[in-house]
C-alpha cells in the first residue's frame, strides 16, 4: 500500500513532503485499524511508528532550530498518553494495551531519536539517553505492579 502510493504520489509529480506525510498518516491509519481488526500486533504496532514518524516529519518541517527542553516536551506528554491509554484498554483487550504500552516506550525515546536525526550534538544526546534510561528505569520499577498487571 504503501509502496504503491509512493508510486503514484510520482507518476503524478506530487513530490512535496506534504503530500508523502499524508500517504504515509493514511497508512498508519490503515495498519492501525487492520491490526487491531485482525488482531495482528505487529501491524498494529507499525501504525503507530508510522504516525511516530509523520509528527516527527512535521516537527521537522514546523519548527526552527528547538532547544533540548523544547524536544523534550514535543515527545514526553506524548508518551504518558500512550501509557495512560494501555491502562485504559487493557480491560478490553490485552494485545492492544501492550502495543500501547510500547508504543509508549517508543515515545518515550524518541525526542533523542529527533535530535539525533535532525539536529546532531552527540555529547548532548549522550547524557540526555543516560538520563532518560535511569529515569525509565526507576519509573517502570516503582510503578511495576500497576503495569505489569496489564501488560503481561
Amino acid at each position: 500500500m504503501l509502496g504503491a502510493g509512493l508510486y503514484i504520489l510520482e507518476l503524478h509529480d506530487w513530490n512535496e513532503w506534504g503530500w508523502k506525510a499524508g500517504l504515509l498518516s493514511f497508512c498508519a491509519l490503515v495498519w492501525v485499524a487492520f491490526g487491531i481488526g485482525a488482531r495482528i500486533p505487529l501491524l498494529h504496532l507499525c501504525g503507530w511508528l508510522a504516525f511516530f514518524l509523520v509528527y516527527a516529519w512535521l516537527l521537522s518541517n514546523n519548527t526552527v532550530d528547538p532547544e533540548w527542553y523544547e524536544i523534550q516536551l514535543y515527545w514526553l506528554p506524548l508518551s504518558f498518553v500512550f501509557g495512560w491509554s494501555s491502562w485504559f484498554v487493557q480491560r478490553w483487550t490485552k494485545s492492544s494495551a501492550s502495543i500501547l504500552f510500547i508504543a509508549g516506550a517508543a515515545a518515550w525515546f524518541m525526542p533523542e531519536l529527533y535530535t539525533a536525526m535532525f539536529r546532531g550534538g552527540a555529547a548532548e544526546l549522550q547524557v540526555e539517553l543516560i538520563i532518560k534510561i535511569i529515569a525509565g528505569g526507576i519509573l517502570l520499577f516503582s510503578l511495576r505492579k500497576q503495569w505489569i498487571a496489564w501488560v503481561a
